[in-house]
C-alpha cells in the first residue's frame, strides 16, 4: 500500500506542476491590458499565447507591468452546479488470518452548493471479503475558497453483495447459503487541488465501516433452521479521484 501511495502522491504533484501554468495580465503604457498565457520573453519583447492557437508580439517598451491572475474557486470552478466525481482508492485492514489490501472504484454525482456544500449519491465497486457494490449519500465540505483547500466527507448507505463470503459452512449442502450486504459508513478527509479550470484532484485518507451477514440453511435429524453470521468489517481508505464540474 505504501507503495501504491507514494505513486499516488507523485501523480498528483505532477499534474499540479501542470496546472500551474497561470494567465497573466500584461498593462500597456497607455493603460490596456492583454491577458494570456506569456510563451516567450526575450530582450525586447514578450510573446503571449491568447488564445490558442493566436500569440502576439508585444514591445517591451510598451509594457508598463505585468500582473499574475489568481484563480480562487469562484473563478476556476463553478461555486454551485452539477459535479462528477471519479476515485480509485485502497481499502486496508485485516481478517482472522492476514492483513487485507483491496481496491475500490467510485462514482457520485451530485449538487454543490456556493458555501462548499456538495450533496450527491454515488455507487460503485469494492471488495470486502466479498464484492460489494456500494449506494450512498455523499456529503462534502470544501471550506477554503483558493486553488488548494481541505475536505471532508461523509458517506452512508448500504453495500450490496454480489459474491458469496468465505468462511466456515455448517450445512451439509453450501448452496444453500447466501451472502447479504449491509450498512455502510465511510468518513474522511483530504486536500482538493483546482488545477484547471472547473476541475480538481482529490486525495483523501478516511475510515470505511461495512456490515455482511451470512446466511445458512442447518439441516438434521429430518428438520432444519437457518444460521446467520453478521461481520462487521472496518478498513483504513486511501484514495485519489477528479472532479468535474
Amino acid at each position: 500500500m505504501s507503495r501504491l501511495i507514494a505513486v499516488a502522491v507523485c501523480v498528483l504533484l505532477t499534474l499540479s506542476a501542470t496546472g500551474q501554468q497561470r494567465k497573466q495580465t500584461v498593462v500597456l503604457n497607455d493603460g490596456s491590458r492583454i491577458s494570456g498565457t506569456i510563451v516567450g520573453d526575450t530582450t525586447g519583447y514578450l510573446k503571449i499565447k491568447v488564445l490558442a492557437p493566436q500569440v502576439i508580439r508585444i514591445d517591451k517598451s510598451q509594457v508598463s507591468s505585468v500582473e499574475a491572475l489568481k484563480y480562487p474557486v469562484k473563478r476556476s470552478l463553478k461555486t454551485s452546479g452539477y459535479y462528477i466525481r471519479l476515485s480509485a482508492g485502497v481499502l486496508s485492514g485485516k481478517n482472522e488470518n492476514s492483513n487485507l489490501n483491496s481496491l475500490s472504484f467510485n462514482l457520485s454525482n451530485g449538487y454543490q452548493l456556493a458555501n462548499g456544500l456538495a450533496i450527491g449519491i454515488g455507487t460503485g465497486r469494492e471488495e470486502m471479503d466479498v464484492v460489494l457494490v456500494p449506494l450512498y449519500a455523499d456529503i462534502r465540505y470544501t471550506p477554503l475558497n483558493s486553488r488548494i483547500s481541505p475536505y471532508f466527507w461523509i458517506k452512508a448507505g448500504h453495500g450490496f453483495a454480489v459474491s458469496d463470503q468465505e468462511g466456515t459452512y455448517y450445512a451439509y449442502d453450501q448452496a444453500n447459503s447466501k451472502t447479504e450486504g449491509g450498512f455502510l459508513f465511510n468518513t474522511g478527509a483530504g486536500i482538493s487541488m483546482f488545477t484547471w479550470k472547473k476541475t480538481a484532484i482529490n486525495i483523501g485518507f478516511g475510515y470505511r465501516y461495512q456490515k455482511i451477514m451470512l446466511s445458512q440453511d442447518l439441516h438434521w435429524w429430518g428438520g432444519g433452521s437457518v444460521l446467520q453470521t453478521m461481520t462487521d468489517i472496518n478498513r483504513l481508505e486511501f484514495h485519489l479521484g477528479f472532479v468535474f464540474m
